[in-house]
């Protein structure tokens, strides 16, 4: 879509601290094509580099942090609502659960138009009724606020709408979409992820997080045959906080001589065909752009089936439960066992990736903002 040619709205993006997940990327994405500014917690130090090399205006919010702080989230809402009265956007559009909240308040004070997109609505599955009514407290307020929600998934509206957040009019689900990744063939990737071998390899790129639940891909490795854990090596393209904690269960478990974990690397997406089986153990995901990557290197994927995730894989994919580790392992060893069904699972994720574009997430999104 040429949105150059179109009359833009002035749209403020707003994060609260961007980790280099798929809520930065994209606000990233969405700032570009309209020419957006970027607002974000100072912790965002990797927002803030890539915004200002896509020479996109942003400003630094001292006040709105990751953790709950009341007197540094009271003082959020106020600084937020100065930058919305002294910039004056027509849309103000809020990114991730804690920019979401304050976000919406200032935003409405300040008389802008209030647009939340919601990454994923976590805590209403799998969690402990007091988290789950507490969350849903929080969101029905924050949606008094709000003029549209967009959800990227069809799960989360539903999940939304079921638990009252929001007139049903006002809420709509766009899929996440990417532009056709410029990958860096097999050979020369596993050159620079240091595989110098023909191993078969399972790799992943993904944050060292709780969410992501390295720990079961780990015990789910443990778990297959001997013979077949010496003809793989397994690669997570990453940095995080729990990488101290991964390690050590990989020490424990006697896998340090097949399971790598490089670091991040800037260019981790290009890298991806690198690897011959895509698995993807995550506790919880929104609508993971890293998903619609592996999709379009034509890579047979493992996923949990949690959140977008059966969303964007459709039949392309061997979906497993999450917080499974007999249930991987069992998807891992047919998987490597059977090349025809390699074989199909690439040809169908190749398909299934053209559902996925960004020219679609843009188009349907600046639908939105016109409505407003």
């Amino acid at each position: 879509m040429d949105t150059s040619v179109l009359k833009k709205p002035k749209i403020l993006y707003i994060i609260t601290s961007a980790d280099g997940g798929g809520a930065q990327k994209y606000a990233l994405d969405l700032a570009r094509a309209f020419g957006g500014a970027i607002a974000a917690g100072t912790e965002a130090t990797q927002l803030f580099d890539q915004a200002e090399d896509l020479r996109l205006t942003t400003y630094k919010l001292k006040h709105l942090k990751r953790n709950i702080n009341p007197w540094h989230d009271i003082l959020a809402i106020g600084e937020i609502y100065r930058l919305i009265k002294k910039e004056r956007p027509d849309i103000v559009h809020l990114n991730s659960s804690k920019a979401g909240f304050l976000g919406s308040i200032a935003g409405k004070l300040a008389g802008a138009k209030v647009v939340f997109t919601a990454h994923g609505f976590f805590y209403f599955k799998r969690s402990a009724w007091p988290i789950k009514l507490a969350y849903t407290i929080l969101e029905r307020t924050a949606s008094l606020f709000r003029d549209f929600i967009i959800t990227v998934s069809e799960e989360d509206r539903q999940q939304a709408i079921q638990h009252h957040l929001i007139n049903p009019v006002k809420i709509q689900t766009i899929h996440n979409g990417i532009t056709t990744p410029l990958f860096i063939d097999k050979s020369q990737a596993r050159k620079e992820l240091g595989i110098i071998d023909q191993t078969f390899l399972l790799g992943n790129v993904a944050q060292l997080y709780n969410r992501k639940a390295i720990n079961i891909f780990i015990e789910a490795l443990d778990l297959i045959s001997a013979e077949l854990k010496k003809k793989i090596k397994v690669v997570i393209i990453g940095e995080g906080p729990g990488r101290q904690q991964f390690e050590q269960l990989i020490a424990q478990k006697n896998l340090g001589d097949i399971f790598l974990l490089p670091g991040y690397k800037p260019n981790a997406g290009s890298l991806i065909k690198a690897f011959d089986v895509f698995v993807l153990s995550s506790r919880r995901e929104g609508f993971p752009y890293v998903i619609l990557e592996a999709m379009q290197a034509g890579l047979p994927i493992i996923a949990t089936d949690v959140g977008g995730v059966p969303e964007a894989l459709g039949q392309a994919g061997i979906l497993v439960p999450p917080e499974n580790p007999q249930a991987l392992a069992d998807a891992i060893t047919k998987l490597i066992n059977n090349p025809d069904l390699m074989s199909d699972l690439s040809a169908k994720a190749l398909i299934r990736s053209q559902n996925f574009t960004q020219e679609k997430m843009l188009a349907e999104t600046e639908k939105i903002y016109k409505k407003l």
